[in-house]
C-alpha cells in the first residue's frame, strides 16, 4: 500500500516539473489583459479648456472669476478662501487619465499664486493661475474682523 502512494506521489511530481518546464519555455507568452487603451489618445488646448471650466464650476467657482488672459493659454482664476487648487489638480488628473497630457503644479508663496499647467510633450497646453480673491477693505469706523484660522 506504501508503494503506491510514493509511486503516485513521484509520478505527480514528475508531471509538475514537466509541466512548469513546457510553461516557462514557451515563446509565445499571452501579454497581461488590460482594460486601459495601450494608446493614449491626444487632447486639444479646447478640450483641456472645457475640462477645467467644468471641474472650476464643480467646484464652486463663479464664472466671473474665470479670467482668460489675451494673447496667452493661461487663465486668471480668482479662488474663495475655502478653495483648496489641489482639489482641481487630482479632478483634473482624473480627467486626463485617458489622454496624452501632463499636469504640473507650481506654487508662488511670495506672490501667493498657484499655477496648475496641462502639458503635452514640451508644450504648455493651458496654464491655470489660481490666486486669493482680494480681501474686502473695511469701512470707516468699523473695526476689522478676525479671520478665522484654517484647519489644515
Amino acid at each position: 500500500m506504501m508503494d503506491k502512494r510514493v509511486m503516485l506521489i513521484a509520478v505527480l511530481t514528475v508531471l509538475g516539473i514537466v509541466l512548469t518546464v513546457i510553461r516557462e519555455s514557451g515563446e509565445g507568452h499571452a501579454e497581461p489583459f488590460s482594460l486601459l487603451p495601450s494608446s493614449r489618445q491626444p487632447v486639444t488646448a479646447d478640450r483641456v479648456h472645457r475640462m477645467a471650466d467644468t471641474t472650476l464650476k464643480a467646484q464652486g467657482i463663479k464664472r466671473e472669476n474665470i479670467r482668460p488672459i489675451r494673447g496667452r493659454n493661461d487663465v486668471r482664476v480668482l479662488m474663495p478662501p475655502s478653495f483648496d487648487p489641489l482639489t482641481f489638480v487630482k479632478a483634473m488628473r482624473d480627467s486626463l487619465a485617458g489622454y496624452d497630457a501632463q499636469l504640473v503644479s507650481m506654487e508662488n508663496a511670495r506672490e501667493r499664486t498657484t499655477v496648475v499647467q496641462v502639458k503635452n510633450g514640451d508644450q504648455i497646453m493651458k496654464a491655470y493661475i489660481f490666486s486669493k480673491e482680494p480681501a474686502t477693505t473695511a469701512r470707516k469706523g468699523v473695526p476689522p474682523s478676525q479671520p478665522k484660522k484654517q484647519i489644515r
